[in-house]
């Protein structure tokens, strides 16, 4: 069995051996030493050391990504916030589609036309939707379609009219036909609103 007094016996006579040889055997053997040592760290050590600083710099740009998507995300939420204002709970379906007709004759009416107005359910917007998110995951669209005639200058000031109330969504369609080469116009007009269907009834 190997006792302390032994191995560091053996280390001295080690060094001793190593010291007495030929300053060019002492040249050689510490130049093995050296490229042995050289190559284990170019095979294992610097190529572990480079995966791990490559690592290193792939979550430090991660990171950076996130903060700067973040930033751009906040930035369009506030564009788009600011265009559209803020977020309404829609009506229930019942009173909503009411409203929407009686705002929408009104608006004709104030123009001049007798419209004729057919409201009808429409598909339901997805639970995802901020809206629907709001108003419950329930939100569907309600779709009125409106025939009428009248003067081009007319029509401008009815659809401006029509997209500055904030009861309706959008005008998802338009089609216009001239009357007999005259000035007059027949108008088909598609407009969309978002309503809250009852609960139990029929959508």
């Amino acid at each position: 069995m190997n006792t302390p007094e032994s191995s560091e016996s053996s280390k001295s006579d080690l060094v001793d051996r190593f010291l007495a040889l030929p300053a060019i055997w002492r040249f050689a053997v510490t130049a093995a030493v050296i490229a042995l040592v050289f190559l284990v760290a170019d095979d294992y050590v610097w190529p572990t050391a480079d995966a791990w600083n490559e690592e290193s710099d792939r979550i430090s740009r991660i990171i950076d990504q996130s903060q700067n998507l973040e930033a751009t995300i906040d930035r369009k939420i506030q564009i788009v916030a600011t265009a559209l204002g803020p977020i309404e709970v829609p009506r229930s379906a019942s009173p909503g589609a009411t409203r929407l007709e009686e705002t929408v004759g009104t608006i004709l009416e104030g123009n001049g036309i007798v419209p004729k107005i057919d409201a009808r359910t429409g598909s339901r917007l997805a639970s995802a939707s901020p809206i629907s998110e709001v108003a419950g995951g329930r939100v569907q669209r309600l779709v009125c379609e409106l025939d009428f005639k009248t003067t081009p200058d007319t029509l401008i000031n009815v659809i401006r009219e029509l997209e500055a109330e904030p009861e309706i969504e959008s005008i998802s369609s338009l089609r216009l036909e001239r009357i007999d080469d005259g000035p007059q116009l027949e108008v088909t007009l598609s407009i969309e609103a978002w309503v809250v269907p009852t609960r139990g009834g029929r959508s």
